[in-house]
């Protein structure tokens, strides 16, 4: 059988993703390659223009713009089994405006997306998951734009405590802030109080 033939991670994506075939995978696996990327080192940089997108297998990635005073702001996480990439720039061959970097020690499948793109052609599968993928992106920068419009750092931190638990376990302090668009101070302080209330509560 095709699936015992491809690794144990494959599994986790054919769960998330359903609707491609075991010989769909095994294509795709054809042309990916298994990349270790180093805590602080980037998948892609600032200014390259994109070549290539990724399933995390394992570890954590960070979304990075720099604004105006050329402060890193975070505008997206990935987590595994999520999808790296930067669209944009690939298909506007222009450098890409967004960093994405490990916050842990991380391993890839990264795949070229110029061998990927003929694919779609081919297998209404695949296609499928590229317009999934795109709707999960647009909802998650819709999430992001909601989350910056709550007016404190309190309320934008209570947000991710009960819809995004992941990033407040997995991320740090720091990277949540930037995520937030906030100081860690602030956060720090939004976090202590709603850490006081929930004892306040227990008691």
């Amino acid at each position: 059988m095709i699936t015992s033939e491809l690794p144990s991670y494959y599994q986790r994506l054919m769960k998330k993703y359903p609707v491609v075939t075991a010989a769909e995978w095994q294509l795709l696996d054809s042309i990916a390659t298994v990349k270790h990327i180093r805590k602080g080192d980037s998948f892609l940089r600032y200014g390259k223009v994109a070549r290539y997108s990724a399933f995390v297998i394992s570890g954590v990635f960070k979304f990075c713009i720099l604004d105006e005073e050329g402060n890193e702001k975070i505008v997206k996480f990935g987590f595994a089994d999520d999808f790296l990439a930067n669209c944009e720039s690939y298909n506007k061959k222009a450098p890409s405006a967004v960093s994405i970097i490990a916050v842990e020690d991380a391993t890839i499948l990264r795949i070229n997306i110029k061998k990927l793109q003929p694919l779609y052609d081919l297998h209404m599968n695949l296609l499928h998951v590229n317009l999934q993928l795109y709707q999960e992106l647009l909802e998650q920068q819709s999430e992001h734009q909601y989350i910056l419009s709550l007016k404190s750092p309190l309320q934008r931190y209570k947000f991710l405590l009960e819809r995004r638990p992941a990033i407040i376990q997995k991320i740090s302090l720091t990277n949540i802030a930037r995520y937030l668009y906030t100081s860690r101070e602030a956060l720090s302080r939004a976090r202590l109080y709603l850490l006081d209330q929930s004892r306040n509560f227990c008691d």
